[in-house]
């Protein structure tokens, strides 16, 4: 009888370690198992949130040149995340708190949405760890990397982008032109500012005398009053800042690497739409509140400038996920060239 028990005993063993071993080895291969609620792999990252295979290692080895585990812990976990959330796969809301309390304070407000965890953010925070391992790298050659990369782990993700920046990507621009005390209202103005005494005789210039003191005041101006109409037979701004044609070059850059808030009531008006299109402008479609410092109205004016100080800046807004302002681009070639540069953006490719 002795026997038999040991015999069952060892038998339990040997199958025990069988199995062991049969796992161990998919695991090695790097297999994720589809519908699983875990991420099976050889190496474990923070539980309870999974653990990614040799594979899936090896491709964040080679395409994002991480060679440190400890970065490369950070960042498989923050793909986890991304594709859980996507998936609907089981997340721990405490062990995510942790995670999210260690992201920078820009990425910080962008990790939930309606309280859910929101996967461009993981993703974006995923891009912010590789961006500390590379300090020296472009910024957006770093988010497109980290974006290759989870969707080679995660091919079945394919169709996640990251969110918009809120300010414009770096860009070669001059001094600012200085602000005259005589037009620094403007900035400030409300919806009746074509009333204002030093706007409509600004309206009077020439277009080649239009005075320089006045683009950033205007340029604040078209920001409040981008979604705002103007009574009949009066000009609005953006008309007005045509004139100045591309001499506004650095001028506008200036306004849209500073990542300033829209007007309360533009934010308002913006809230109150919905649906799947890009942000919208004037006579544009509805969608979602513009990102930061992206102004459609001033992309209309920049589309009409010629390619050297157009090109520039649509190239900068790509950089920045501005995506909508490719229905400003000129029908021309070069055009159409840097919307095929930019078809593997991490934001998506520009329609």
């Amino acid at each position: 009888m002795f026997q038999r028990l040991l015999f069952i005993a060892l038998f339990v063993v040997v199958a025990i370690l069988l199995v062991r071993s049969i796992a161990n080895w998919f695991n090695r291969g790097g297999w994720i198992g589809r519908g699983q609620s875990e991420i099976k792999g050889s190496w474990s990252v923070v539980e309870p949130l999974g653990r990614l295979g040799r594979a899936a290692e090896n491709t964040l080895k080679t395409l994002l040149r991480l060679d440190d585990e400890d970065d490369l812990r950070k960042v498989a976990v923050l793909f986890d995340v991304a594709h859980r959330t996507i998936g609907d796969l089981p997340l721990d809301s405490a062990e995510l708190r942790i995670l999210a309390d260690e992201a920078p304070e820009p990425v910080r407000g962008l990790l939930y949405r309606d309280e859910a965890a929101h996967a461009p953010g993981w993703l974006l925070f995923a891009a912010d760890r590789v961006q500390d391992a590379h300090p020296d790298m472009y910024a957006y050659e770093v988010k497109r990397l980290t974006l290759s990369a989870y969707r080679e782990v995660f091919p079945s993700d394919g169709e996640t982008v990251l969110p918009p920046e809120r300010a414009l990507a770096p860009v070669a621009y001059g001094t600012p032109p200085e602000i005259d005390d005589r037009y620094g209202h403007l900035g400030s103005l409300d919806a009746e500012y074509t009333r204002d005494a030093v706007y409509v005789s600004l309206l009077e210039c020439p277009a080649e005398m239009l005075p320089d003191e006045a683009m950033l005041p205007l340029l604040q101006l078209l920001f409040r009053m981008e979604d705002e109409s103007v009574p009949d037979g009066e000009t609005p701004v953006d008309e007005l800042l045509a004139r100045y044609d591309d001499r506004l070059y650095t001028a506008a850059v200036c306004a849209m690497i500073r990542a300033e808030p829209a007007s309360a009531a533009s934010t308002a008006e913006s809230d109150k739409r919905s649906g799947p299109a890009g942000p919208a402008g004037p006579s544009g479609p509805p969608g979602p509140p513009r990102p930061g410092a992206y102004s459609p109205a001033l992309f209309r004016l920049i589309g009409a400038w010629p390619r050297s100080s157009a090109e520039p800046l649509f190239r900068a807004a790509f950089e920045s996920g501005w995506n909508d302002c490719a229905r400003f681009l000129p029908d021309s070639g070069w055009a159409r060239d840097l919307k095929a540069v930019f078809r593997d953006s991490p934001y998506g490719a520009p329609a």
